[in-house]
């Protein structure tokens, strides 16, 4: 995908209430585009991309819903050390086959 909006530009909206069950997320963002995308893929039953953007011909926004309890915010930063990276890395090794 070429996208030509500037990085100010590309932005992510996540758009929820009380009442209903589904989050909307708006994205100009390719980095999100491909997540959500990947994630719309995986999963059909639970995201679906609703909306294309284009501009000129090139798509430069998508919008998605699913689950708002998929929604998340941490509170906490992860500093590992070299050590925690090399052990968290061994165990991802361990666990893949």
């Amino acid at each position: 995908m070429d996208y030509s909006l500037t990085r100010y530009e590309q932005e992510v909206v996540i758009n929820f209430n009380a009442a209903e069950d589904l989050a909307d997320v708006y994205t100009s963002n390719p980095s999100w585009i491909n997540k959500m995308d990947k994630l719309v893929e995986q999963n059909p039953e639970q995201f679906r991309m609703i909306e294309v953007g284009k501009l000129g011909g090139k798509i430069i926004s998508k919008r998605y819903l699913f689950p708002k309890r998929f929604v998340s915010i941490r509170s906490k930063d992860r500093n590992m050390t070299e050590e925690q990276k090399q052990k968290a890395a061994e165990r991802l090794r361990q666990n893949r086959f």
